[in-house]
């Protein structure tokens, strides 16, 4: 578990090694959407996975390699937004 399973044309997972990578990716680009005035860390998680995974996402995130990660793992990448807003704030 964690490895990246390799599609037959070796561009479509951009080079991740794993879906930790893809997880830590998209934590890191929701992080530059977070605000300290006016977001709530406990809904923050929940609500940018749910952005992510509508017809609204924006790219790259909308491409099937991180598509597929949102879907099979929301809970993880819910978990690892979380944890980036903490280091930041604390």
């Amino acid at each position: 578990m964690g490895y990246w399973n390799t599609h037959e044309n070796p561009k479509d997972n951009k080079g991740f090694k794993s879906v930790a990578d893809i997880v830590n990716d998209i934590a890191d680009r929701a992080l530059g959407g977070w605000d300290d005035f006016t977001d709530d860390i406990t809904t923050y998680p929940r609500e940018i996975v749910r952005l992510y995974l509508s017809e609204d996402c924006p790219e790259p995130l909308n491409e099937e390699v991180y598509q597929q990660v949102l879907r099979e793992s929301s809970e993880r990448i819910q978990r690892a937004i979380h944890r980036r807003i903490c280091n930041q704030l604390y």
